[in-house]
């Protein structure tokens, strides 16, 4: 389950929101890594969670802040896929991690 925060969701709810969003990246645009990345979750402060895509040695980072990590939880609970108000940070950290990974392949 992982740490329950104040706002009622767990940092678990928040990674397979997360989670969720990749998938629908994945369905509609692939991914370009042999894999899933990790997501860690973290609560700097009472406002913020900080979000870690990892896949081997690479990393992107992004936050969303409590409201949002609600509304996200909340749609991946009722089944509504992902949340469009996350979704591109998702993708961007996503997209990074790709990149960065191809880098690491082709040597450069």
């Amino acid at each position: 389950m992982g740490t329950l925060y104040a706002i009622g969701v767990s940092s678990g709810d928040i990674g397979a929101a997360i989670a969720e969003a990749i998938i629908h990246d994945v369905r509609v645009n692939g991914l370009g890594i042999q894999g899933f990345p990790q997501v860690v979750v973290a609560h700097p402060d009472r406002d913020t969670f900080a979000i870690t895509l990892k896949f081997d040695t690479h990393t992107s980072a992004f936050t969303i802040s409590a409201a949002e990590a609600g509304r996200a939880v909340k749609a991946m609970k009722a089944g509504k896929g992902h949340d469009d108000g996350i979704f591109r940070r998702v993708q961007d950290a996503a997209v990074e991690i790709e990149a960065a990974h191809m880098r690491g392949v082709q040597g450069g």
